[in-house]
């Protein structure tokens, strides 16, 4: 019968983000359907516009989400009744997340007339050298937690019969709501993290 010893390791990679990923809508009620699509329009138009003259492509600015609904509220009596037509639009822009372009970014977002609600996370445009980093770091601590047990068991490590790996969490870092002015932000560096499975034979 065969012998074997399963551990899990785990290992982790911290580094500093290099990029700003800004999320934010628009939207508004407008009394008709035209008047709603023509303000969702404008709205984007002058976004792109100061983001264009904050010295950015506007081609960066992406669109993530359109809708336009009829939208309705209860009266004081708890009727429905129909208030106008709700447009909203995502975007979204992803730059460099050092102070100067941050600041010019969020300048021109804020200062904006039809200024979005935005979000702002942190994170690395290429994280292949991290989670490799983070694999090898749990190929590691897998080797150090089956030496481990295999002592105190009394029992030695064979071979090698199989590994696995299971994707870890790569979180946006610094993840916070911005208001009006930027303020100089230290963002927390963008944790990787990789498990393994690992099984050896034991003697």
């Amino acid at each position: 019968m065969e012998r074997s010893l399963t551990v899990v390791g785990r290992g982790s990679v911290r580094v500093h983000p290099d990029i700003i990923m800004v999320e934010g809508r628009i939207g508004g009620v407008m009394p008709d359907y035209d008047s709603a699509v023509s303000a969702s329009a404008s709205a984007v138009s002058s976004l792109r516009k100061a983001v264009g003259e904050a010295g950015f492509d506007m081609d960066d600015l992406k669109t993530t989400s359109v809708s336009v609904e009829m939208r309705y509220e209860n009266d004081e009596g708890g009727h429905e009744r129909f208030v106008g037509y709700e447009y909203s639009h995502g975007l979204s822009i992803t730059e460099a997340s050092d102070s100067d372009s941050v600041g010019r970014l969020l300048a021109a977002i804020v200062s904006c007339e039809s200024a979005p609600r935005f979000r702002m996370s942190y994170a690395v445009r290429d994280s292949t050298e991290a989670e490799a980093g983070a694999r090898a770091a749990a190929v590691k601590d897998a080797k150090a937690k089956a030496r481990e047990l295999a002592n105190a068991a009394g029992v030695k490590l064979g071979d090698l019969l199989s590994i696995s790996y299971g994707a870890g969490d790569v979180p946006y870092a610094g993840a916070r709501m911005m208001s009006s002015v930027y303020m100089d932000a230290v963002p927390e560096d963008v944790e990787f993290t990789e498990s393994v499975t690992v099984r050896w034979e034991i003697e």
